[in-house]
């Protein structure tokens, strides 16, 4: 979802509170990690507030990154001694600015 603010986030849950009656409130995980409650309460008061529908692709990269961290974490468990490779260093060559004289 895309707050009006323009922030994206990740929907997690619904927490159902006993003293509203048993009405949950959906909860959503910000970039940082902070977990708020949403106050619209149905897809009628998200779409009034200005709340919408991220894109599918981003939830393609989102899953895409996870899941790179996730295999960096399990290959580095695996093998603690293994070096990370680093790349070589690209050689400049002679462009850019000349100096007028």
């Amino acid at each position: 979802i895309v707050t009006p603010l323009g922030l994206p986030v990740t929907v997690v849950g619904v927490k159902r509170s006993e003293a509203e009656g048993g009405v949950g409130s959906m909860w959503a995980k910000f970039q940082g990690g902070y977990l708020s409650p949403l106050r619209p309460k149905n897809a009628i008061e998200f779409e009034e507030q200005g709340y919408r529908r991220a894109h599918e692709g981003l939830h393609i990269l989102r899953n895409k990154e996870l899941f790179e961290t996730k295999r960096q974490e399990l290959l580095d468990a695996a093998n603690p001694n293994a070096q990370k490779e680093k790349k070589p260093k690209k050689e400049k060559k002679g462009g850019g600015k000349k100096k007028k004289k």
